[in-house]
């Protein structure tokens, strides 16, 4: 029999994220991730709307760099990268990128098919707001 334990609003708003390691064979060991939050699952929308018709590198830099910014941390939950290291990163074996970016979305709830609606949800929302 599972033990109930009803969480109050503080534990709720005040609680870290738990961290989950994720194994990087290309940079030769791990990295911290955390899901992402729902502010920036909205700006991951975003961000895909605003750059669906970008080049390649534009849409990494942009989007999957963005993602991998927010969610890699140290192993106290602060982020590891800012916005300086992007264009470095860039530079990173791509299949090293890819592989974070997939554990980073799986760990995250997101789903290719999820994310889509997401998008829907919000695109709605600004055609209501501009009518």
């Amino acid at each position: 029999m599972s033990e109930k334990n009803a969480l109050t609003k503080s534990q709720i708003l005040n609680r870290k994220p738990i961290l989950q390691e994720v194994q990087i064979p290309q940079w030769g060991g791990f990295v911290y991730i955390r899901p992402l939050t729902v502010a920036e699952q909205t700006k991951l929308a975003e961000l895909g709307t605003k750059f669906e018709k970008a080049n390649t590198a534009a849409r990494i830099k942009n989007i999957t760099l963005q993602v991998i910014k927010w969610s890699v941390t140290d192993s106290d939950g602060a982020a590891l990268f800012e916005d300086g290291d992007l264009d470095q990163l860039l530079q990173s074996d791509a299949s090293a990128i890819m592989s974070l970016q997939d554990a980073i979305i799986r760990y995250s709830g997101l789903t290719e098919e999820s994310r889509r609606e997401l998008e829907k949800n919000l695109l709605s929302r600004a055609e209501e707001a501009s009518s």
